[in-house]
């Protein structure tokens, strides 16, 4: 199923600058509750990848083609 992962980050640098970041997943489960456990999985991935970063906020919601 096609999701979107949309996130709040802000940069550590200037916590008041805060950005909306949507990305579109495809490899979560059909199941709406064990895709958002997954889900945790895919946004440590990218707090790893952006360490100038602070998760802010997150959600998941159905993308196109759901």
């Amino acid at each position: 199923m096609v999701y979107s992962l949309i996130i709040t980050i802000c940069a550590l640098s200037a916590p008041d600058k805060c950005q909306l970041y949507e990305q579109t997943v495809t490899e979560l489960s059909p199941s709406p509750s064990m895709a958002f456990v997954e889900a945790q999985a895919i946004l440590a991935q990218w707090m790893e990848q952006h360490p100038g970063f602070k998760l802010q906020r997150w959600r998941l919601k159905p993308g196109q083609g759901a």
